[in-house]
C-alpha cells in the first residue's frame, strides 16, 4: 500500500477494464455496484490492469460495503498476480459520480483511488478521486485502447 502522502494525478483505464466495470454497473443497477482494480503506480500515475467485481451486501441504491469473502477472493487474486489494489470503484445509479457525503467517510486507504460510475445519463460517465486530500481532489481519467 502506497504511504499517505503519496501523490495521485491520474488514471490509466483499458478499454476492457471500463467495459467490464460498466456492464456490472448497469447489470446491478438500480443497487450500487462495487469493486477493486488491481495493477501498478508509476510515480503518481495509477495503471488499472484488472477489475475484480465485488458483492455490496447492502443491496443499496445509495450504499456499498464490500461482502467479506468476495473482497477476500479478490485481495487473494490480486496477490496471486503480484498486482497491487490501486483504485476502489461504485457505481452512482441514479446520481452523478461525485463523492457522496457517505463516500468520504468510508474511503478505502490512502494511495487507492476511488472510481465513480454515474448512469443517471445516456452514457455511463466515470470520475476518478483522491478522497484522502483535503479539499478531494480528482484525477485525471484515461480510458485507453492499447
Amino acid at each position: 500500500m502506497a504511504p499517505p502522502d503519496y501523490a495521485m494525478a491520474k488514471l490509466l483505464l483499458p478499454v476492457r477494464v471500463w467495459e467490464r466495470v460498466v456492464a456490472q454497473a448497469r447489470a446491478e443497477a438500480p443497487q450500487e455496484c462495487c469493486g477493486l482494480l488491481a495493477g501498478s503506480r508509476h510515480g503518481g500515475v495509477l495503471l488499472a490492469a484488472e477489475a475484480f467485481p465485488l458483492v455490496n451486501q447492502l443491496g443499496s441504491p445509495t450504499r456499498f460495503v464490500s461482502e467479506p469473502d468476495s473482497l477476500f477472493r479478490a485481495l487473494k487474486s490480486v496477490r496471486a498476480q503480484g498486482l497491487e489494489v490501486v483504485v476502489i470503484y461504485h457505481s452512482h445509479p441514479e446520481g452523478p459520480p461525485v463523492p457522496s457525503r457517505t463516500d468520504l467517510e468510508w474511503r478505502w486507504a490512502p494511495g487507492v483511488a476511488d472510481l465513480i460510475v454515474g448512469l443517471s445519463g445516456a452514457l455511463p460517465v466515470g470520475r476518478a478521486w483522491d478522497l484522502h486530500v483535503a479539499p478531494v481532489a480528482e484525477l485525471a481519467l484515461e480510458i485507453v485502447t492499447r
